[in-house]
C-alpha cells in the first residue's frame, strides 16, 4: 500500500513530534511504501485550515538529516539515486491540510497514486468533539476525505516522554489497526479517528469501535489577556509573535506614538492583547468522567479507540421547505 503520512506536530523532534519517525519506520517494516509531507513547525489546533496568503515552499529532507530539536542539516549529503531521500518533505507555511493537498497532487506524482492518508501520530490524545473539530491531526485526515481519499487521524495518547519500547509497541499496533481498517473499510466511513494509549502492554489490550464524546466549552478557556505591570495591555506579545510585532509592542510600551493603519496620525484607539493560555482542567474532568463506549473513556482506560466519522456537517432532518418568518 502507498501511504501518505502528514501531521500537525511538524518535523521529528524529541519535544514536539517524537512519534512520527518510529511510526513511519513501522509502516515501512510492514512492507508499505511511505511518503511524508509535514509542516515546518507545529500547527496544533489549526483544524483543516489553509493559510491562503502564505506562499508554500517544499524541501525534500533525508530522514537522517533531522536533528532532535526538529531542525535539519541543510548540508546533509546523500546519493541522489537513493529513493529514501525523497520520501520526506517539509513544507514552510504548511498546515496539515495543505500537506495533504500537496502530498496527494504535487509532491510524489512520480511514485504512483496514494492509497491512504494517515495524519499523525499526534503527540497526545484527540478525543471528544472539541478536539475533533479543532485538531490539525483530524484536519489532515478530513482533507484527505474531501479529496476523495481514505483518511485516518491517529493520536498516541500521551504528551509525557515515553520509553522508545512503548513508542515502538504503539507504532506496531497502529500499523496492525491501519491494515485491518483499510482491508475492511466500511463504505459509510470517510475517515477514522484512532487513539492509541501509551503503555507497554498496548499490543495485548482491546481495540474498540467508539463514538465521539460530546463536549462544549462552558467558559472561555483558551486565551488570557497580556498586561504590563502598570495594568495596560501590551499589544503584540502573543505566542509565536514575530520580531516585528515585538518591536511594535516595545515602542508602544515606551510611550512612542505609532502611525494609524489608515495613515491619519497617531492612533488613540483602545487596544487589548491576548495570548494562548489554555486552561483545560474542566475538560480533563469531563473526559475522566466520560461514558463507556466513547473515545475518551476507551483510551483513558487503556484500550485503543477507533471512531468512524463522516466528513460533513450532517443535515438536521425535519427542517425542510419554506421558512415562515414571524411578523
Amino acid at each position: 500500500m502507498h501511504i501518505l503520512v502528514v501531521n500537525d506536530d511538524g518535523p521529528p523532534s524529541r519535544r514536539l513530534s517524537p512519534y512520527i519517525r518510529p511510526f513511519v519506520d513501522a509502516l515501512q517494516a510492514a512492507g508499505h511504501q511511505v511518503a511524508v509531507a509535514i509542516p515546518a513547525r507545529s500547527r496544533s489546533w489549526i483544524g483543516k485550515a489553509h493559510i491562503i496568503e502564505a506562499a508554500l515552499e517544499a524541501t525534500y529532507v533525508p530522514p537522517d538529516a533531522f536533528r532532535e530539536d526538529g531542525t535539519w542539516d541543510e548540508a546533509y549529503e546523500t546519493p541522489d539515486e537513493n529513493e529514501s531521500n525523497r520520501e520526506w518533505v517539509v513544507i514552510t507555511n504548511g498546515t496539515p491540510a495543505s500537506c495533504t493537498q500537496l502530498g496527494l497532487f504535487n509532491l510524489f506524482a512520480d511514485r504512483g497514486p496514494i492509497d491512504l492518508v494517515i495524519s499523525g501520530p499526534n503527540h497526545g490524545r484527540n478525543a471528544s468533539t472539541i478536539y475533533n473539530l479543532s485538531s490539525g491531526t483530524v484536519g489532515g485526515a478530513l482533507e484527505a476525505a474531501i479529496c476523495g481519499k481514505r483518511g485516518i487521524a491517529m493520536s498516541f495518547g500521551s504528551k509525557d516522554e515515553q520509553p522508545i519500547e512503548v513508542i515502538r509497541a504503539a507504532a506496531r499496533l497502529a500499523v496492525r489497526v491501519v491494515n485491518h481498517l483499510y482491508q475492511n473499510w466500511d463504505e459509510r466511513v470517510e475517515l477514522y479517528n484512532l487513539n492509541v494509549p501509551m503503555r507497554a502492554d498496548v499490543e495485548t489490550r482491546p481495540v474498540r469501535y467508539t463514538r465521539t464524546l460530546p463536549y462544549y466549552w462552558s467558559k472561555g478557556c483558551l486565551y488570557a489577556e497580556v498586561t504590563q505591570a502598570n495594568g495596560h495591555s501590551t499589544p503584540g506579545l502573543t505566542n509565536g509573535s514575530s520580531n516585528h510585532s515585538d518591536e511594535k509592542a516595545e515602542k508602544l510600551s515606551n510611550g512612542s506614538a505609532t502611525k494609524a493603519v489608515n495613515g491619519f496620525g497617531s492612533s488613540h484607539l483602545k487596544k487589548r492583547s491576548f495570548a494562548w493560555s489554555a486552561e483545560l482542567s474542566e475538560m480533563k474532568k469531563a473526559l475522566q468522567a466520560s461514558e463507556e463506549g466513547t473515545d475518551a473513556h476507551t483510551v483513558l482506560n487503556g484500550s485503543t479507540s477507533v471512531t468512524p466519522l463522516t466528513a460533513n456537517f450532517s443535515h438536521v432532518s425535519g427542517l425542510d421547505g419554506p421558512l415562515e418568518l414571524d411578523d
